[in-house]
């Protein structure tokens, strides 16, 4: 990500179990600040990075399918609205969605 400059990048379909999410928040560093959806279900799908020192960040809304965030550059006063989508592979689990 610092090679590229990439100053936002969200991972869909981590499927990363909710214990390791919490040791990567105590293990990250100062460089990026991250939002997943651990907290809502117990094996994580969306993990959400990015540089608090060029853009800022905030949750909207959460859900075990998706990410809902405002994000606003602190460099060009630029803002937009994002959702990072991890939709369910079957459709009845889809349908909240």
């Amino acid at each position: 990500m610092k090679k590229n400059k990439v100053d936002v990048c969200g991972f869909p379909e981590t499927k990363m179990l909710s214990s390791r999410v919490a040791c990567m928040q105590q293990l990250r560093s100062s460089t990026r600040s991250f939002f997943s959806n651990a907290d809502i279900i117990s094996t994580t799908r969306i993990i959400l990075f990015w540089n608090p020192v060029t853009v800022k960040v905030d949750l909207l809304d959460s859900s075990t399918q998706g990410l809902h965030l405002s994000v606003s550059s602190l460099i060009s006063q630029y803002s937009f609205m994002v959702t990072f989508v991890y939709g369910f592979n079957t459709i009845i689990a889809r349908r909240s969605l």
